[in-house]
C-alpha cells in the first residue's frame, strides 16, 4: 500500500482541496492507509483543520503539516515544497504515524484516471520493489528525467538527502535527473504532460501511455480534469457515498 502526499501553496489551494474532495469521493470505504497534506506558511489558517477533517472520512490516518521549508515563485517554492514533503514523510514514517512503505508524491494539477487508481498504483510499488527500485514515475522530456509527480519510498530522504532542492534555476526533479533516473523506473501508470490546457471528454477517452490506461494524468492546469474525473469515475460507485460537502 502507498500513503499520499499533496503539496499545496495559496496560489492553488482551492484545486488542491478540490482535488482532496475528488479522491475522498472515489473513495467507497476508509482505506488503511495515509493522506498528508504539505502546505506553505503563507497558506490560510484553517487549512490543516478542512483537509484532515475530509480526509480522514475516507483514510484511517491523514495529517497536514506545514512546509519546513519556504520560498516564493518556480522553482525555489516547488523546489522547497518538495523538500519539506520528502522531509515530513521520512518523520512521520519514523514516528510510526505512516505505515506505508511508499508515497505519492503530488501536486493539485493531477488527475485520477481510474476508480482503483490507488490499488494500481501499490501494486506498481511492489514491482518496482522487486526490481530493486527507489521510485517509479513519467520519464519524459526535455533531455530525459522523471517528473517530480511519482511514487517514492518512504525512506527516500533518509538515504538521499542530498538530491533535494538543487539549483535556482531549474526545478529538483530535472536538475537531479540523472540521479533519479537510475533509481526509478518508468511506468505507464503515470503520464504527465505538463502544463496542459483544457481537456476534452474525447481526449479524456484517449488518454493512453503505450496503450494503457493511467492511474494518474499530471499537468492539467485547468478545472476541466476533475470535472471529467468526477462525471467518468463518480457516477460508478455506489449510492450510499457519504457527504462530503465542504
Amino acid at each position: 500500500m502507498i500513503a499520499l502526499c499533496l503539496q499545496c501553496h495559496p496560489g492553488d489551494t482551492p484545486q488542491a482541496m478540490d482535488l482532496a474532495k475528488l479522491i475522498c469521493e472515489l473513495e467507497p470505504t476508509v482505506r488503511d492507509s495515509e493522506f498528508v497534506l504539505i502546505f506553505r506558511k503563507d497558506c490560510d489558517i484553517r487549512l490543516p483543520k478542512f483537509f484532515e477533517e475530509l480526509a480522514k472520512m475516507r483514510f484511517a490516518r491523514a495529517y497536514a503539516r506545514m512546509a519546513r521549508n519556504h520560498d516564493v515563485g518556480w522553482p525555489g517554492g516547488s523546489n522547497m515544497l518538495a523538500a519539506s514533503a520528502f522531509m515530513e514523510v521520512s518523520l512521520l514514517r519514523q514516528q510510526g504515524l505512516i505505515k506505508s512503505d511508499g508515497f505519492l508524491l503530488c501536486e493539485p494539477d493531477v488527475i485520477p484516471m481510474t476508480r482503483d487508481w490507488i490499488d494500481r498504483l501499490s501494486a506498481e510499488w511492489e514491482l518496482t520493489k522487486a526490481a530493486g527500485k527507489e521510485a517509479f514515475g513519467h520519464w519524459g522530456p526535455p533531455e530525459v528525467h522523471m517528473n517530480g509527480n511519482a511514487v517514492f519510498a518512504t525512506t527516500f530522504y533518509d538515504r538521499h538527502p542530498n538530491l533535494m532542492i538543487g539549483s535556482a534555476a531549474q526545478g529538483w526533479d530535472y536538475f537531479y535527473r540523472e540521479h533519479y533516473i537510475a533509481l526509478s523506473r518508468d511506468s505507464d501508470l503515470i503520464l504527465s504532460h505538463w502544463n496542459r490546457q483544457g481537456l476534452t471528454q474525447t481526449e479524456w477517452g484517449e488518454i493512453t501511455k503505450n496503450g494503457v490506461i493511467p492511474a494518474l494524468f499530471h499537468g492539467i492546469k485547468t478545472p476541466e480534469g476533475r470535472t471529467l474525473a468526477r462525471a467518468n469515475l463518480l457516477t460508478q460507485m455506489p449510492e450510499n457515498q457519504p457527504n462530503l460537502a465542504p
